[in-house]
């Protein structure tokens, strides 16, 4: 797989190729839980079983958090950029087998659309570390389930002022 990943001075200079800003915006319209798996592997660069052990995920969704985001990152209705993106994140997985790097060679292989939207998934992937930058500049990723959604503790303080109340600690 190392061979087929391009030199990391090379930009991406395509015109299917979106700017920073919609790229930002794009991720900005992701579910916070996979900007924070995006953002620990692409900033942190925390492998996907750091990621999944740090946030006590399966090594699956942060799979599918990962694809979620070059979802994001790519034109709509180009069918193959999605396989090559599903491709390029299960690559990236330590439960990958050999049988399945045969396949991704045979299906690499089998077309030059192939390559192409491989190395278009690169030149993507490449593209999203100047918005991962801007997304996560305070750092807000690296921080637990908490800092994800006050859900959890609005329901704490409502049970806390609700036992005040029945107490008669409230006045």
């Amino acid at each position: 797989m190392t061979r087929l990943l391009l030199p990391l001075e090379h930009a991406p200079h395509t015109a299917a190729a979106l700017d920073d800003d919609a790229l930002l915006h794009a991720l900005k319209r992701l579910p916070r839980r996979v900007q924070q798996v995006f953002l620990l592997n692409r900033l942190d660069q925390l492998d996907f079983a750091a990621i999944a052990a740090r946030l006590d995920l399966p090594l699956l969704s942060i799979e599918r958090h990962m694809n979620q985001v070059l979802q994001a990152a790519r034109p709509h209705g180009d069918g193959l950029a999605g396989v090559a993106g599903q491709w390029y994140v299960r690559l990236q997985s330590p439960q990958v087998t050999a049988c399945e790097r045969i396949d991704f060679r045979r299906w690499l292989d089998a077309a030059p659309a192939h390559l192409e939207a491989f190395h278009q998934t690169e030149l993507s992937w490449r593209s999203l570390l100047g918005p991962a930058r801007q997304l996560g500049h305070d750092d807000w990723y690296r921080q637990g389930r908490a800092a994800l959604s006050l859900g959890g503790c609005s329901i704490a303080i409502g049970l806390g002022v609700a036992a005040l109340f029945a107490l008669g600690f409230w006045a």
